[in-house]
């Protein structure tokens, strides 16, 4: 790219990362809320390098606690960002999912730190996109394969376990170093502290009259993954108790909202499109099961023993077979999860968010809708991209959603 493109690439990232900060701040959230969004704001519209040095990732499914072992900040690379979907249609099939399309785009512009930044890339061998992309990011990065079983058997766990023990060998032969188990045990000790006051946050969103709204919940958890660990859970830690102190002086709401609970494809930062349409209506998000975002409040890695050995095969249980993600063979105990969170919020609609061309999430509907059956809760589902093309027939869609789950109460 000459110049003059790479200036007009950097405005427009720019120019959607600040509209999605923009209405966020709209709501004049508590103080605490500002480290969150000045990470976004950073990652996205701060052309400057830092000092750390990343491995990055495209899946929930690959353990920072492995990075953080071998001395590595963790950077997962996934987008929602529409410019660099647009780039990406040159890159991969225009069919393709816009996650792929942008995670690849954002790696050809060269423009964001977080991708130039990175020494290399884990890449999950999950869905076919991703499997394709592998060739096509390597021309620009050292990629580092992990295979996935879609097995959740018994041999399923052990090919994965197998595929770490490869994961790890493949990290120390990249950088040099040694697998060390003291920085490993720390790292697990860091992300479940990180989890535990992301439990307390959803535990507010789902509240009766929640102190936040589920647009910031999302903006919370999703800067999780551009953040360093430890400051970041220090910082939540103060937003949750503001957010406590708040909901202890709030006067109760005198007309309670529509309760949604997001399920699907992931909503990425800046693609809050859906989110802020719900909320605009005059919905309140009560949570999500999505892999941006809910899926941090899987069970905590509690290995039998503080053993390399027995941290990995626990790391495989959280990471691999306790994920929900629709690429699996069972799904089952997706949808005994996504159950147990609904009757934890007390949702009152699902919006199911299929990303155009992420075909694996639109196959699991038919068993969302019948679990919404059996507890009388309404599914719609959304098909859409990162483009603001389809924001007024989204939104007229979500209205008489929302108007209809009023008129069931």
């Amino acid at each position: 790219m000459n110049e003059k493109a790479i200036e007009r690439f950097k405005r427009n990232v720019v120019r959607i990362s600040n509209g999605t900060l923009n209405q966020l701040n709209d709501s004049k959230p508590l103080q605490e809320m500002a480290y969150f969004t000045n990470i976004l704001k950073n990652a996205f519209t701060n052309f400057s390098e830092n000092p750390n040095t990343y491995i990055g990732s495209y899946c929930v499914m690959v353990p920072n606690e492995l990075i953080y072992a071998f001395g590595y900040t963790p950077m997962r690379l996934c987008s929602g960002h529409n410019i660099a979907a647009l780039f990406g249609d040159e890159l991969v099939p225009r069919d393709a999912c816009p996650l792929i399309k942008a995670s690849v785009g954002f790696q050809f512009m060269n423009i964001l730190p977080i991708y130039k930044q990175c020494k290399a890339v884990i890449l999950p061998l999950t869905c076919d996109g991703k499997k394709k992309s592998a060739a096509i990011l390597a021309k620009k990065l050292p990629v580092i394969p992990l295979p996935i079983s879609t097995d959740k058997s018994e041999k399923g766990f052990k090919d994965d376990y197998k595929n770490l023990i490869a994961l790890t060998k493949s990290l120390s032969s990249f950088t040099g170093r040694k697998l060390d188990n003291q920085k490993l045990v720390k790292a697990c000790k860091m992300v479940r502290d990180a989890q535990d006051e992301v439990y307390l946050l959803a535990k507010l969103l789902a509240s009766d009259n929640p102190p936040l709204k589920g647009t910031e919940f999302l903006a919370i958890v999703n800067s999780y993954n551009y953040a360093n660990v430890e400051e970041w859970t220090g910082q939540l830690k103060k937003l949750n108790q503001a957010l406590i102190r708040k909901k202890e002086s709030m006067p109760m709401a005198k007309r309670k909202k529509i309760k949604v609970f997001l399920a699907g494809s992931p909503i990425t930062f800046p693609n809050f499109k859906i989110p802020f349409l719900l909320e605009e209506l005059g919905a309140h998000i009560v949570g999500d099961e999505t892999c941006m975002s809910g899926r941090m409040l899987y069970d905590p890695v509690v290995p039998d023993n503080y053993s390399t050995d027995g941290i990995l095969r626990a790391l495989v249980s959280r990471y691999i077979s306790a994920c929900t993600c629709p690429v699996f063979e069972q799904m089952d105990d997706a949808m005994l999860k996504l159950e147990e969170r609904l009757k934890q919020t007390k949702a009152e609609g699902i919006v199911y968010h299929v990303l155009r061309g992420c075909t694996p999430y639109d196959f699991e509907l038919s068993k969302v809708e019948e679990l919404g059956q059996k507890y009388n809760i309404p599914v719609l589902r959304i098909e859409t991209d990162f483009s603001l093309e389809d924001l007024e027939q989204i939104k007229i869609r979500l209205e008489a959603f929302i108007e209809m789950l009023e008129q069931r109460r």
